[in-house]
């Protein structure tokens, strides 16, 4: 959002914001269906079902970057369609971070054309590829993005879920990498 938010468009902002956070929504759904619904352990849950076929193409056809690029042609090209443009610009962005932050756990990007995953050396959560370094990190430019956008926002609806965010994420760092 940071990135592609305009002043005089607020009305991006819902689809930036949408298009940065649908790549991960099948984690959650993921999540929920197997540890919440099926009652699946943890390690079972992260270990191997979480690598099975069904649910990587799941995961993958929301990172999938051939199929985003066709979808920024469709907006930018043929409807000139400046929503659909930020949504791509958005999953795109999204796409490109994940790809240098995952190291065993990385997206097939070149879905459908390629099985291919890269391991980037860098892992936004494994300690053995340097989150203990990274993770900091990305919690200050989270938070540096976070108080650049919080100006840009029109509404008190958004501020606030931009703030319950933040309190998340640095909440969730707190749990996975403090105190762990």
């Amino acid at each position: 959002m940071a990135f592609l938010s305009k002043r005089d468009k607020p009305f991006l902002n819902t689809y930036a914001f949408i298009g940065a956070v649908l790549p991960d929504l099948p984690i959650f759904i993921f999540f929920i269906v197997e540890s919440i619904i099926r009652k699946t352990p943890g390690n079972e849950l992260w270990g191997s079902l979480y690598f099975t076929e069904s649910w990587q193409n799941f995961f993958d056809i929301f990172n999938a970057v051939p199929l985003i690029l066709i979808l920024l042609g469709i907006g930018y090209y043929l409807l000139n369609s400046e929503r659909i443009t930020v949504f791509a610009w958005s999953l795109l962005i999204h796409c490109a971070l994940d790809f240098l932050t995952h190291h065993d756990d990385g997206h097939h990007h070149l879905f459908p054309l390629s099985a291919y995953v890269f391991e980037s050396p860098i892992s936004y959560w494994d300690r053995n590829h340097h989150a203990g370094i990274f993770a900091p990190i990305e919690r200050v430019v989270f938070l540096i993005a976070s108080i650049y956008l919080y100006r840009r926002l029109k509404t008190r609806l958004a501020r606030w879920c931009l703030i319950i965010v933040n309190v998340l994420f640095v909440v969730s760092y707190l749990l996975f990498f403090v105190l762990r």
